[in-house]
This record gives C-alpha cells, sequence and structure tokens, in this order.
C-alpha cells in the first residue's frame, strides 16, 4: 500500500471508533503536540521521552506553551497529569491502532492513565493488517514483557448496557504520524 494510502486508511480505522489522527512531517510534530493539547484545555502532561521526541524538541515546545511536563516518575505524576505521550512501536492502518511492544513499564502507564492521550508513531512502521502485525510480533525475539494494541478512546458498558468513554483508559485520543524524510 502507498504511503498516502497508508496513512488514510490508518486514519479511517482510528476515527472510526472516536480517536483523532494527524500527520506532520518531523519538524512540525513538537507544534501539532502542542496544538493538540491547547485544544483540548490541557495544562499537565506526562511525556516518555525517546529519541524522537527529544530530537524534535517536544518537551521544549510544551513547556514553551506553558504546559508542565513530567518525564520522569510516572507512577507518582501520571496520574494527576491530565495528558499523556508516548510513541508507538508500530502502527496497524486497517484498525487505526497502534502497538506498544515494551519491557518498560513507563508507557503502559501515561497511555492508561492520561485523560488526553496522543501516540506517535512513524509512518514507516505502520502496517497494512492486523495479520501483517502478528507476523512482526510472531517473529520478535525475544519478545518483550508487554504488548499492547491500543485502539481509541477507553469504552466500557455496566451490567444496563450504559456506555462511558474514559473508565479505563483515555478519553480523548489522538495520534500523530510522523512522516518519513
Amino acid at each position: 500500500m502507498e504511503k498516502t494510502e497508508l496513512y488514510e486508511t490508518f486514519q479511517k480505522g482510528l476515527t472510526s471508533v472516536n480517536g483523532e489522527s494527524y500527520i506532520a512531517k518531523k519538524a512540525d510534530v513538537a507544534a501539532t503536540l502542542t496544538k493538540i493539547f491547547q485544544d483540548k484545555d490541557t495544562h499537565e502532561v506526562a511525556l516518555v521521552e525517546t529519541p524522537l521526541l527529544k530530537e524534535i524538541g517536544a518537551v521544549d515546545a510544551l513547556k514553551a506553551a506553558g504546559i508542565k511536563v513530567d518525564t520522569d516518575h510516572f507512577r507518582k505524576n501520571a496520574p494527576d497529569d491530565k495528558g499523556g505521550v508516548t510513541e508507538a512501536d508500530y502502527g496497524i492502518a486497517n484498525l487505526g491502532s497502534i502497538v506498544q511492544m515494551k519491557d518498560d513499564i513507563d508507557c503502559r502507564i501515561v497511555e492508561t492513565v492520561s485523560d488526553v492521550y496522543v501516540g506517535i508513531v512513524k509512518l514507516s512502521k505502520i502496517v497494512d493488517t492486523f495479520d501483517d502485525m502478528i507476523d512482526i510480533m510472531a517473529e520478535t525475539k525475544p519478545f518483550p514483557k508487554f504488548a499492547g494494541i491500543i485502539t481509541g478512546p477507553s469504552r466500557t458498558a455496566d451490567i444496563e448496557c450504559v456506555g462511558t468513554v474514559g473508565v479505563h483508559g483515555p478519553r480523548q485520543y489522538s495520534v500523530i504520524v510522523v512522516e518519513d524524510e
């Protein structure tokens, strides 16, 4: 699948479950991230720094916009921070999902407790289908302690089938897809 078509399929999958998708060049990711949190009136963010997020200056951009950023002590800080940012390992186009395959627990904490979550994934790391992702997972050695597929805001229903968003995860869910250079 062509990269433009891959992103469009990813976007369609994510918006079908009430998520939001953005595409940005690497140089524009920090500004896009800042705008998402400003638009959602989010002033405290837990951010798991990766080489990509360091390179683009995500922390500095958020701080320059007046957003408090925590980059450590996630068990303590993330539950009080309304926003969260992590970089995903993969994306699945037809589902609009991101995939985390990590040994570190920090990403899981930030993804789960954030009210407003933003995942970052490189376009080159998005595969067409769930089956393609399973093939990648099957070849991954050693397999990480955690693998999770995240699709849209958290949803659940009680015994009376009353749906609720955000009980077991984010209420608002966005993904920034980073265009390859």
